[in-house]
């Protein structure tokens, strides 16, 4: 399969498009046009494109190596895998395209917080923004899937919600995001949520009024808790997973910031847990 390459006017369109930060758009196109310039590594982009829109989910792509080219692989690949994308979920309106796609940039731009410099390292999550498995809408991110073993009426089709990094979770914008959802996905009764946001310690520390506390209350619980450290300093301070982080280095601006770390160096361990709601 041949890849075809933009000019670089369009490179940055669409790098605008899907949200990347500024002071990665340059440096992105200075990578484009290095791997523009290499036989493997213009191979490689395109064998990656042809499993990104494969049938089968494709195998977990590897970290690459931290030099500009590496770092900036992935978002090169999806830039170049915009058009294909918009052919292929034509029938989804600009606005949730415009919505879902921007995760992209929402990667990227935690990976130049968590690591000083630009790159991505989600590039087997957003697989599915590309393939229609996954849609933005309004505040929050839906996925079809299926009820777990652990839950109710297992086995039957629901919606997994992801919640992006972006902007508050208030109630008023959660709930316009259920609606749509459920006019989006016509046939789904039930949406899961899994997330740290849904510990119930959390409520030691944020007032009952929070907004996510407001979000907690709007799940049932099921299934058994999953140590989340690690996601929890990612999605609240962009720390790299892969990196062991220094506590006393963390801001602490905010309420949440400060219960985040707290816990921690109280040696207690944060939670992932799995809840679920009907749409309707």
């Amino acid at each position: 399969m041949t890849l075809e390459f933009p000019t670089p006017s369009t490179a940055r369109e669409r790098l605008r498009r899907l949200g990347v930060p500024e002071a990665d758009v340059e440096p992105a196109v200075e990578a484009m046009a290095v791997m523009e310039q290499s036989p493997e590594l213009r191979a490689s982009l395109a064998r990656r494109h042809q499993e990104l829109f494969a049938d089968a989910y494709p195998a977990d792509w590897p970290v690459l190596p931290p030099d500009a080219v590496g770092r900036y692989f992935y978002l090169i690949l999806f830039m170049l895998a915009v058009p294909t994308a918009l052919k292929r979920l034509q029938d989804v309106s600009d606005t949730v395209l415009q919505d879902t796609l921007a995760d992209v940039g929402a990667k990227a731009l935690s990976y130049r917080l968590g690591h000083g410099v630009g790159g991505l390292d989600e590039q087997n999550w957003l697989v599915r923004h590309f393939r229609g498995l996954l849609f933005r809408l309004g505040r929050l991110q839906f996925e079809p899937t299926t009820m777990p073993a652990d839950g109710p009426e297992a086995g039957q089709r629901v919606l997994d919600v992801h919640i992006a990094a972006d902007g508050p979770l208030t109630p008023a914008l959660v709930s316009a995001s259920l609606k749509e959802a459920a006019e989006f996905f016509p046939h789904y009764r039930h949406a899961i949520c899994r997330s740290w946001l849904l510990d119930p310690q959390l409520g030691e520390y944020l007032p009952a009024e929070a907004n996510i506390i407001r979000f907690q209350r709007r799940f049932q619980l099921f299934g058994p808790a999953e140590e989340s450290d690690a996601d929890v300093l990612y999605f609240v301070f962009n720390a790299p997973k892969d990196v062991v982080t220094d506590l006393d280095s963390l801001p602490q601006q905010s309420t949440l910031q400060r219960a985040i770390v707290s816990h921690l160096k109280a040696g207690r361990h944060w939670q992932l847990r799995s809840g679920w709601l009907p749409l309707s």
